[in-house]
């Protein structure tokens, strides 16, 4: 891996980007696998999939830290938005494959967007 801050050529820049895309796929994906343990967690603790507060800590300190970095907060903010929307399907999907169903008194507290896709977790998406 290139130690040099500043690429001098385009094939050295290219390869640069290269490697840091390589690691925030591998960083993506040892966040997937500790929201897989998270939602199982949750699911012990009968919590639901969505924490809207939690998620709006998230993407608050998020936005924080990009703009700290010199990156748009906005950016930051979409792009995880959308691994938070990622998330909560996989919990979801993850739920629903473990799940014989939900209680009526599950039933009656579920999220809309629970509602329509039928799938009920009680594991969390805040990872």
């Amino acid at each position: 891996m290139s130690t040099s801050p500043n690429p001098t050529t385009v094939p050295e820049a290219r390869a640069r980007i290269d490697e840091i895309n390589e690691r925030v796929v591998e960083l993506l994906a040892e966040r997937q696998a500790i929201v897989d343990a998270l939602c199982e967690l949750k699911a012990d603790a009968d919590r639901t999939v969505r924490d809207p507060e939690r998620e709006a800590e998230l993407l608050a300190h998020v936005r924080a830290v990009a703009d700290e970095a010199g990156l748009p907060p906005t950016l930051a903010e979409t792009l995880f938005e959308e691994i938070l929307a990622h998330s909560v399907e996989r919990q979801r999907r993850q739920r629903a494959d473990g799940a014989a169903g939900p209680s009526a008194e599950e039933s009656s507290a579920e999220e809309p967007a629970e509602k329509a896709t039928g799938a009920v977790s009680t594991c969390g998406a805040q990872a």
